[in-house]
């Protein structure tokens, strides 16, 4: 008698806290992210505005007014000044009143009830940090920006932030994210438990034995069960 091969499985019977990646995870992003406008403005690509963020914004805190300038006189534009102060303020703005999915809070309520830990850990710009912790985010233990840490995801001292914040090793510790190299390869490194949120459902290549989930819902039932399948090929995670 044959039978459909079962997919391997894996145990997150001992997870005591979760981490989530936000921007794309937590939070619906915009449709021009930040830096993206700033490399517009400045005429640089992409990929170029965010090498130079990594170097400094995003690991130390600088108002919306002072990265600005700094931008501004890095590229001898000052013209420019008023318009990526603009910019920045408007991100700024949207961290404090972040939009977040559907599945967000009711997620994070269901867990922080069952009694996990639950983080954030975003490569957050310093200029957008908010005063205080949004509402929406009040089921978070704590929200750990990149330019408070000093590091940026994949770096294994963004993981190790969390570690530090819950007083939990890596195999206690789950991260959720929606970049595979940022916060799937990353957090699998600093030998944490992964999973991958692909909310838009990507066809794209995975690494092996990654945990692929389409809802933050699909969450709590694979929590629930302890084990998880993990992928073996691309197709699965459909």
């Amino acid at each position: 008698m044959t039978g459909q091969p079962r997919s391997p499985r894996r145990s997150w019977a001992d997870v005591r806290a979760i981490s989530f990646d936000l921007g794309g995870t937590l939070v619906r992003p915009e449709a021009e992210p930040t830096t993206g406008q700033v490399a517009q403005l400045l005429g640089i690509s992409l990929a170029e505005a965010r090498t130079l963020m990594e170097q400094k914004a995003k690991r130390s805190r600088i108002s919306p007014t002072d990265l600005a300038g700094e931008l501004s006189a890095t590229f001898h534009c000052p013209d420019l000044c008023g318009r990526l102060t603009d910019v920045l303020e408007r991100a700024r703005q949207r961290a404090a009143r972040p939009d977040v999915y559907d599945d967000v809070r009711p997620t994070l309520a269901t867990l922080r009830k069952q009694g996990l830990a639950l983080f954030a850990i975003t490569n957050s710009l310093g200029s957008s940090i908010p005063d205080q912790t949004p509402v929406a985010f009040q089921d978070l233990t704590q929200v750990l920006y990149s330019a408070e840490t000093g590091a940026v995801k994949p770096e294994r001292a963004a993981f190790a932030a969390v570690e530090h914040a819950s007083g939990l090793g890596p195999r206690q510790l789950l991260h959720v994210g929606n970049s595979l190299r940022a916060d799937v390869e990353g957090a699998a490194a600093a030998g944490f438990h992964t999973a991958w949120l692909n909310r838009g459902r990507a066809d794209i290549a995975v690494p092996p034995g990654t945990v692929c989930l389409h809802t933050l819902t699909t969450l709590l039932l694979l929590l629930s069960a302890g084990l998880v399948p993990v992928l073996t090929r691309i197709s699965e995670a459909h």
